[in-house]
């Protein structure tokens, strides 16, 4: 799908909706159910951004059948070893991608080599910048370094997003002036904003007021946390926290 065609999935929704992660077509229903707004499918066991295998992405694009847009996350660039694995899921169909740059801080050249990535297998369809607001421990690049080459690229997004899930959420690792500030940033740059990083209840209000597109959960909607199942009450649940703040700055 091209960058215009996704401009148009975010276009047709509310800000800010609602993102949930689903490991399968079952919990993408129940998400739905639950009333998401966008569906992304990811394998939590293998890490922040852990990509499912391609006939669960097909599976889950089948299930929604157009009622939400559909994405994908497709792992960390730095554990890749040839464009070739990328092709299954940036070719499945769906609205958007995300790879991950942990471990790519130390490489002097990982925006050259990321570049050379996109241009060989996914012109078409850049991925999500995926910004980790614990970009020091993750060895990630730095957000100002990644938001500069989502640029170039032509990213249709910008993700903020930790990494280690187990070390706090997305405002115990940054800073809120500090994140304010990038967020302005991504603002003049024109693009698209998610929100993420183990948001729960009010931090989940807090990333909206933020004013992203979309605020993304995982384990905020699952019984039994990130590794658990979604729960369509639990979705419910965090629409209506999303949707109070909606009346609020609307």
């Amino acid at each position: 799908m091209g960058n215009m065609a996704i401009a148009g999935q975010w276009e047709k929704m509310s800000s800010p909706g609602l993102l949930v992660s689903v490991r399968n077509a079952v919990e993408a229903e129940v998400a739905l159910r639950g009333g998401a707004d966008w569906i992304d499918v990811k394998e939590p066991k293998r890490g922040a951004l852990g990509a499912a295998e391609p006939e669960t992405i097909r599976s889950v694009l089948e299930t929604v059948a157009g009622r939400a847009p559909v994405s994908a996350a497709a792992g960390e660039f730095q554990e890749l070893q040839s464009g070739r694995l990328l092709e299954p899921i940036v070719q499945a169909g769906t609205a958007a991608w995300k790879l991950g740059l942990a471990h790519c801080g130390p490489d002097p050249n990982w925006a050259r080599r990321w570049h050379a990535l996109i241009d060989g297998c996914c012109s078409q369809t850049p991925p999500v910048a995926v910004v980790y607001a614990d970009w020091k421990p993750a060895d990630a690049p730095s957000p100002r370094e990644i938001l500069n080459e989502a640029i170039i690229a032509q990213s249709p997004a910008v993700l903020i997003d930790t990494y280690f899930k187990s070390r706090g959420t997305l405002f115990d690792v940054w800073p809120e002036d500090d994140l304010k500030r990038f967020i302005a940033e991504v603002r003049v740059a024109n693009l698209p904003l998610v929100l993420a990083g183990s948001l729960r209840g009010e931090e989940i209000q807090r990333a909206a007021r933020l004013g992203p597109n979309l605020v993304a959960v995982r384990g905020a909607a699952c019984l039994g946390g990130r590794s658990g199942r979604v729960s369509a009450t639990r979705v419910a649940q965090i629409c209506r926290l999303i949707r109070a703040v909606q009346a609020v700055s609307g």
